[in-house]
């Protein structure tokens, strides 16, 4: 929801939160049989076939996270402030007015409503697993059941504002857990500091979120893997609804960066002199980030970090003992900026049979011998273009030859502590598993780079991202227990729903759903009350989330994942 806690004073409609549905959903309550006295409703991830996920390490498990903000700021917060608390006749005939202007006056009656109002609070009951497990797919984290006969109807009334809350932080944690596991592995196989692996994914989301509310929510999804990021309101969320405490424990941090309009400003001709100026008097010591794309950042990575190589080499370390200054390209092709181009040579350009070989061998360009000139291939072994020897070599390599490093106990290159990347420019999972893969083919450690992971990654995201989906599976009328079931004939099996009474259980290999479940049965299991009569029962903090996140996943040896092109 990417609405303020509180609206301004004056406001004809605000947030009264029976509005905050689909339409369809205020006839439902008179459609129900009349004695339908409980319904029990699941939310459940169905499918994965349409996530942007890596196959080599996806498990077909999501991360459950964000119920307790829905039930905080919303059943609880929202429906106090909007509902219960102002008196019945302006609760409900502010509901009257809007249903009666656009359905038809009389269509929806408003009897349902001042029962509740009288009632005093939601009669609902949620069952969960706890946030931070990773749930498989086509089994639920969470179930809602009306705790009062008469309010049967509110289980499923609240579809529509609970999966516009809920679905998106979640797939966004789970991505997120994507993203850490890639590092995780790649920093075991090539020996980098696995402590740097918290901090390697850098949220950059914030300006291409849908919202405020969508920034701070999808940002502390982020923060249940790493520890990177420029979304200041993700912090504040985790600290205002996950008990979190950033003067006792590490939320979230950043680095002192520049952005275009800095460099701009210290113009084209006097580039290097701003860079000198930032890295020795203005940022003297620890970390600082500069954005060195503006005009030409080959000239930027080569030519000018030579020049000042000495300043750069000599910054004193903060109170962290961190003194790096981080290049940062912002356009172009991120796997080829960070990684260059595998190149070979041939005895001349109009050599096409040497060429062709080279190609088949899985080179991307060639070095003429005779002219030194670098060539890239295309189809065919034609040469397509002049590539600059630095392109050829790639930002970490350029970096390398300047700086140098060490190598790690694994025999990969680490640049010394004083440099490093970071690229963040439309990254996705594929585009970091590409680049991590050819640091390691060309001799790199996973280590040398920071990824920052912007809204090509957190906003390209939809419901169906992973089938999010809410449904009633159970029902009683007049007392009498029916088992609901959908199976449409037309689907393709993913909107088969589970049936009747469910029961989750908590295995060595995952979770796992039983459905047709007695009400003995269906009373235990991993499903736990979080939420009854209007009440949290049950609270988690960020540290809690965190440490049952890690502990979820076991990283496979090295060696043992087979990638593309390694």
């Amino acid at each position: 929801m990417n609405a303020p806690d509180s609206l301004a004073p004056g406001l004809k409609n605000g947030l009264n939160p029976f509005l905050q549905a689909d339409f369809y959903k205020t006839g439902h309550p008179f459609q129900y049989p009349e004695g339908t006295n409980k319904i029990l409703a699941n939310f459940t991830p169905r499918s994965a076939r349409l996530a942007p996920v890596l196959p080599e390490l996806f498990d077909d498990k999501i991360v459950w996270f964000g119920l307790q903000g829905f039930i905080k700021e919303i059943l609880i917060g929202l429906f106090d402030r909007e509902f219960f608390a102002k008196s019945a006749d302006a609760a409900v005939r502010q509901y009257q007015r809007r249903v009666d202007n656009a359905l038809g006056k009389g269509a929806v009656t408003v009897d349902h409503l001042r029962a509740l109002h009288e009632l005093g609070y939601l009669p609902l009951e949620i069952r969960s697993v706890p946030e931070g497990a990773r749930v498989d797919i086509r089994v639920p984290p969470v179930t809602f059941i009306n705790t009062r006969p008469e309010f049967a109807w509110l289980v499923t009334y609240i579809e529509t504002l609970f999966s516009c809350e809920s679905w998106k932080p979640s797939t966004v944690a789970t991505i997120a857990f994507e993203y850490r596991k890639l590092l995780t592995y790649f920093a075991r196989l090539t020996g980098s500091p696995m402590e740097f692996v918290n901090w390697q994914g850098h949220d950059f989301s914030m300006r291409g979120m849908s919202g405020l509310y969508d920034a701070r929510k999808c940002g502390a999804g982020h923060l249940l893997s790493f520890t990177g990021t420029d979304t200041i309101p993700a912090i504040d969320y985790l600290e205002d609804i996950y008990g979190a405490d950033s003067d006792r424990e590490l939320i979230g941090g950043s680095v002192p960066a520049t952005e275009h309009s800095v460099m701009c400003l210290g113009s084209k001709e006097g580039e290097i002199e701003t860079i000198r100026r930032l890295v020795t008097q203005v940022y003297p010591s620890g970390i600082v980030s500069v954005v060195s794309d503006t005009w030409d950042f080959w000239q930027v990575v080569t030519d000018f970090a030579a020049a000042l190589k000495s300043e750069i080499m000599g910054r004193g370390p903060d109170a962290y003992g961190n003194a790096k200054v981080v290049f940062r390209p912002d356009s172009g092709d991120p796997v080829k900026i960070l990684t260059g181009y595998f190149c070979t040579d041939v005895p001349g350009v109009q050599d096409h049979a040497a060429m062709a070989q080279a190609l088949a061998d899985g080179f991307e360009a060639v070095r003429d011998t005779a002219t030194g000139t670098y060539w890239l291939l295309g189809e065919g072994a034609r040469a397509v273009e002049t590539l600059r020897s630095q392109e050829v070599k790639g930002a970490v390599q350029c970096l390398w030859d300047t700086f140098g490093g060490a190598e790690t106990e694994r025999g990969y290159k680490l640049l010394d502590p004083h440099v490093g990347l970071i690229y963040g420019d439309s990254i996705t999972l594929t585009r970091a598993r590409d680049i991590l893969v050819r640091l390691a083919r060309k001799g790199f450690a996973s280590g040398n780079v920071v990824l920052g992971i912007g809204s090509y990654t957190y906003q390209y995201l939809t419901r169906d991202t992973f089938g999010w989906a809410l449904k009633a599976t159970y029902a009683e009328v007049n007392g009498e227990p029916q088992e609901l079931v959908k199976d449409p004939v037309t689907d393709s099996g993913v909107k088969r729903s589970a049936k009747g009474l469910l029961r989750v259980d908590e295995t060595p290999a995952g979770y796992v759903l039983h459905d047709q479940q007695t009400p003995e049965q269906a009373a235990g299991g991993a499903l736990a009350p979080v939420f009854r009569d209007g009440c949290l029962l049950a609270e988690q903090s960020l540290a809690q989330i965190r440490e049952r996140l890690q502990a979820s996943w076991v990283c496979p040896e090295p060696g043992s994942v087979r990638w593309p092109g390694l």
